[in-house]
């Protein structure tokens, strides 16, 4: 039987290979530097690569110099990164622009000290910027590789309680080819990416098959475990297009997220809440806040039957929307809302959620 060292320095050898043949040709593998490495992860946290590629070029493009990021508004950044969901990330990653502009020169750091105090910069993305960027032996855990780890070890731990997450972790350090950590790294994450899938491992492509010990036992798609699951609650939402007829032009009330809530920073219309409990449309327009909305416009007319509805999935939250017209002539008084032209819309960045109901009204 195999040593410790021996077998970890097998996997690494096979796992180099295959990557040098198989890795996909990413566009921030194509030119490497530490702040495309921090703009591709940021991004790729909670989506796919498929759609995050998109989203990467569009900030590239717009945003080729770190300095640029930083000197661009909230606005312009929130605008580029609409429906990619979890905004705090696109928020984090302007901040953390600014401080490697103002605090680093606007040269990311190479330890894991200076990268801390990016917001947004976890465990993870540390490691991915000091070993893809500048080939430093840390190591990196996301999904795949602990669905990798999990599987060639046959681990049970739970990956989301912290004591797993500590141990896939020193594995995970254990583990690292030091000559080769940039490759060693996303050798892992590919092999979870393109082989070890979620379901339906493709073991016969496995490059290290003949290690694994959950193939072994048969335990593929039994792991990795989770502790338990998320209780998702149900959130209703009813929002309106407030259409001004007042003889230049159709226009429409936005106002900006606040607060700490979901979508902070995005725009939205008015908008009633009725938190886990749906309400009819009598209940609805006999409400305080419907009272108040209409009080500040000039011959409201409201129309009950909803121009949209949708239902909209959050990682702790089943959202049930829906979009009512209500015209008006003008307004009286000075609302919390903007006045703009319907055709200005797109300057402005919404939530996922309030697109789909305006591409159902298209």
């Amino acid at each position: 039987m195999p040593s410790v060292s021996s077998l970890y320095k097998s996997i690494q050898t096979r796992l180099g290979a295959w990557y040098d043949v198989y890795q996909r040709p990413l566009p921030w593998r194509q030119e490497v530097s530490a702040y495309h490495v921090l703009l591709s992860e940021v991004i790729l946290q909670q989506t796919r690569v498929d759609q995050g590629t998109a989203y990467y070029h569009r900030f590239t493009e717009a945003f080729p110099r770190v300095e640029d990021l930083a000197n661009a508004s909230e606005d312009e950044v929130l605008l580029l990164w609409q429906g990619l969901g979890y905004y705090s990330r696109g928020r984090n990653l302007r901040r953390a622009a600014q401080i490697i502009v103002s605090e680093f020169g606007g040269e990311l750091p190479r330890t894991p000290e200076g990268l801390s105090r990016l917001p947004g910069v976890g465990p993870y993305t540390r490691g991915a910027i000091l070993s893809f960027a500048y080939d430093l032996p840390y190591p990196t855990v996301d999904g795949n590789v602990y669905r990798v780890l999990s599987r060639l070890f046959a681990l049970t731990e739970p990956i989301d309680t912290t004591s797993g997450q500590k141990k896939y972790w020193e594995l995970a350090e254990a583990l690292l080819d030091r000559k080769h950590p940039s490759r060693h790294n996303q050798a892992l994450i590919e092999l979870g990416a393109l082989v070890c899938l979620p379901r339906r491992p493709r073991c016969a492509e496995c490059p290290v098959v003949e290690y694994c010990e959950a193939h072994r036992r048969g335990l593929e798609e039994r792991l990795p475990i989770k502790q338990g699951k998320i209780k998702v609650l149900p959130r209703y939402m009813y929002y309106f297009l407030v259409r001004i007829e007042d003889g230049e032009g159709r226009k429409c009330l936005i106002r900006r997220r606040e607060g700490r809530d979901i979508w902070h920073g995005l725009y939205e219309y008015p908008l009633i809440e009725s938190g886990e409990t749906p309400l009819s449309i009598e209940a609805l327009t006999e409400s305080e806040d419907f009272a108040q909305l209409t009080a500040s416009l000039r011959s409201p007319r409201f129309h009950p039957i909803p121009l949209a509805t949708h239902a909209h999935r959050l990682s702790h939250r089943q959202i049930y929307a829906s979009l009512f017209l209500l015209e008006c002539e003008g307004l009286i008084g000075s609302p919390v809302y903007q006045v703009v032209p319907e055709e200005e819309q797109s300057a402005y960045a919404f939530p996922v959620l309030i697109q789909r109901l305006l591409e159902k009204i298209r």
